[in-house]
C-alpha cells in the first residue's frame, strides 16, 4: 500500500500514463493513510501539488488536506519554502468552517508561516472566512469525500443494478453491474461479493471464473485476473491484502471442491493454498483478525494464513443456518430462525442472544454490519412484484433489535438479494427512486397489469447464490437445480423449512 507514492514517481518519470492514474486514484482514495508515512513527502513539488488539486481526494473536511501540504513543505523547508506558496493554493480554503478557527490560528503561529506570502495567505482566510477568498486560491468544488456515507448494498438480480441504501436518512441509489452484457447474463447464474476494511468491494462470479473490484469514483468495475476453477455455491472472502475464495461444487460434474484459492491484489495472481479438510456448502466465509471463518450449521473452520494451516472451531450444532456476519470481532449467526447465536474467537464459545423479530411474512433475512452497528434486515413476501424493506438495529447494552423504519414505499427490486455495507461517495452513483412505488401507487394498479409470471415467485428454484432466478439459465446436464438461501449459497429444496406459503426466507 504504501509504495504507491514512490510508484507514482517511477510512473511519471517513465511518461507511464496507466501507471501513474492507478497511483494517484490509490493515494487520493488513502491520503489520509499515507499522510502517517514518509513516503508522502518524497513527491516532488509538481507532483504533490497534482494530487492536493485532486476532487477525488477521499477527505471529508479541507484541514486534512492542508495537513498533508503543511507535512510535505516542513519535511524538507530549506528547499521547499520556494513553493509553499503555490503548495499550499491547492487547499481549497473557503471550505473552511468556524470550527477551524483554532486550527488556523495555531497554523499561523508556527514559525515558517511567517514568511509573508504565507502569511498573507492565511490572513485572507481568516479575514473572509470564505465569503471573499481571492480567486487566486478559490476552487468551489468540494472534494469527493465530504459526501461520502456508509451504505447498505443491495445485490440482486444480475439484469438489474445493484441498490445502495442509507437506512437511516431513507436515500437510496444505484450503482453500475458488471453483469449487463447479455453473454455474462447468459453464463452467469449468481454472484459472491465482499468488502474490504477499505471499502473496496470484490465481485466473484459463479459458475464462471471472473472476478471483479469495483471503482467507486467512476462508478465502474474492473477486471481481475481470472480464478483458477469454476464454481457455483463458493463464498469470497478478504484478508490482508488477499482474496480467498472456497467451497462450493465444481459446476460440469457436481463434485465438492475442498482447493482453496488465493489472490494477491498486489500481483494480480492466484495460487492454492492448504485445501480444507472438508468439503463445504451452505456455509458463509467471513474475516476475524488476521484469520479466515467458515461456518456452516455443522462445523466451523478456521484458516491461519501465517501457518497455511486449517483448525477446527467449536461447531454451531444447529439444524439449519442461515446467515452470518462480523461485528466487534465476533461472529454472529442466524441458525434456526428466530435463534442467533454469537461466537467469541478469543474465548472459543458461542452464546445465543435475543432472537430476531419475524412475523409470518418475512421472505429473506440479512444480517450487516453498517458502520459501528449490526443491522438486521428483512423483506416481506413479495406483493405486487415488490417486496416491503424493515430494518433493525442491535442494542449491544439491553440485547435487544430496535426497529429503525422501514423503507417508504415497497421496492420493486429482486427479493432474494443478499446485503453488505461499504462506505460509497452518492454523487458517483446514480439515483435508485425508480426502484420504489408507494403502496397506494401499487394498489391503484389494474390486476390486468400484474405479470406475475415475471415476478419473483418464492416458490420458484435457481441455481443463484444471491438471489438470481431466471428461466434464461440452465444447470448443466445431470445437475439438480437448486434454491437460493438468504445467506448467498444454495440450499436444496428438501432442506428448506416449510412456511405459511410454503417457504421461509426463500
Amino acid at each position: 500500500m504504501y509504495g504507491l507514492p514512490r510508484c507514482h514517481q517511477f510512473a511519471d518519470a517513465f511518461d507511464n500514463v496507466e501507471l501513474k492514474e492507478k497511483a494517484r486514484a490509490f493515494i487520493a482514495r488513502n491520503l489520509q493513510h499515507l499522510c502517517r508515512m514518509e513516503e508522502l513527502c518524497e513527491l516532488s513539488s509538481e507532483q504533490i501539488k497534482e494530487i492536493l488539486s485532486l476532487d477525488t481526494l477521499d477527505v471529508d473536511n479541507e484541514r486534512k488536506v492542508c495537513m498533508a501540504a503543511i507535512q510535505w513543505i516542513k519535511a524538507n523547508f530549506s528547499e521547499r519554502a520556494a513553493h509553499a506558496v503555490d503548495v499550499l493554493k491547492c487547499v481549497r480554503w473557503h471550505h473552511f468552517t468556524e470550527k477551524d478557527r483554532m486550527y488556523l490560528d495555531g497554523l499561523k503561529s508556527q514559525l515558517f508561516i511567517k514568511n509573508k506570502p504565507l502569511c498573507s495567505i492565511i490572513e485572507d482566510i481568516s479575514a473572509s472566512q470564505g465569503a471573499d477568498v481571492p480567486a487566486t486560491i478559490q476552487n468551489s468544488s468540494k472534494r469527493i469525500g465530504f459526501s461520502a456515507k456508509e451504505m447498505v448494498i443491495f445485490f440482486g438480480h444480475r439484469k438489474e443494478p445493484f441498490l445502495c441504501y442509507d437506512p437511516y436518512s431513507g436515500d437510496i441509489y444505484t450503482m453500475a453491474s458488471p453483469l449487463t452484457s447479455p453473454a455474462l447474463t447468459k453464463s452467469i447464474s449468481s454472484l459472491a461479493v465482499c468488502v474490504s476494511p477499505d471499502n473496496d468491494v470484490f465481485l466473484a462470479a459463479q459458475p464462471t471464473k471472473q472476478l471483479w473490484v469495483y471503482n467507486a469514483v467512476q462508478n465502474s468495475w474492473q477486471q481481475l485476473a481470472e480464478r483458477l476453477l469454476a464454481r457455483e455455491r463458493m463464498d469470497v472472502a478478504y484478508l490482508n491484502g488477499y482474496i480467498y475464495i472456497l467451497g462450493g461444487r465444481d459446476p460440469a460434474t457436481g463434485l465438492k471442491i475442498k482447493e482453496v484459492e488465493c489472490y494477491s491484489i498486489q500481483r494480480n495472481q492466484w495460487i492454492f493454498v492448504t485445501p480444507l479438510p472438508h468439503a463445504l456448502h451452505l456455509f458463509e466465509l467471513i474475516t476475524v483478525g488476521d484469520c479466515l471463518y467458515a461456518v456452516n450449521n455443522k462445523r466451523m473452520l478456521c484458516y491461519v494464513p501465517e501457518r497455511n494451516q486449517w483448525l477446527n472451531c467449536a461447531s454451531l450444532k444447529r439444524s439449519e443456518f442461515q446467515e452470518a456476519c462480523v461485528f466487534n470481532d465476533e461472529i454472529y449467526c442466524i441458525c434456526d430462525i428466530p435463534v442467533i447465536k454469537v461466537y467469541n474467537p478469543s474465548k472459543g464459545e458461542w452464546r445465543r442472544i435475543s432472537d430476531i423479530p419475524i412475523d409470518a411474512n418475512i421472505h429473506n433475512f440479512q444480517i450487516v454490519c453498517h458502520g459501528n452497528k449490526l443491522l438486521l434486515i428483512t423483506t416481506t413476501v413479495p406483493q405486487w412484484k415488490k417486496n416491503r424493506v424493515t430494518v433493525h438495529q442491535y442494542d449491544t447494552t439491553g440485547d435487544q433489535w430496535v426497529n429503525v423504519g422501514t423503507m417508504l414505499g415497497l421496492l420493486h427490486y429482486d427479493s432474494d438479494f443478499i446485503c453488505l455495507s461499504a462506505r460509497l461517495y452518492p454523487s458517483c452513483l446514480e439515483p435508485g427512486q425508480s426502484f420504489i412505488s408507494e403502496e397506494d401507487d401499487v394498489r391503484s394498479e389494474s390486476s390486468a397489469d400484474w405479470d406475475f409470471e415475471g415476478s419473483s415467485d418464492i416458490d420458484s428454484e435457481s441455481g443463484s447464490s444471491s438471489s438470481f432466478s431466471d428461466d434464461d439459465w440452465q444447470p448443466p446436464e445431470g445437475l439438480r437445480v437448486e434454491r437460493i438461501q438468504r445467506n448467498g449459497h444454495l440450499a436444496p429444496a428438501e432442506n428448506r423449512a416449510s412456511h405459511i406459503n410454503g417457504q421461509l426466507g426463500n
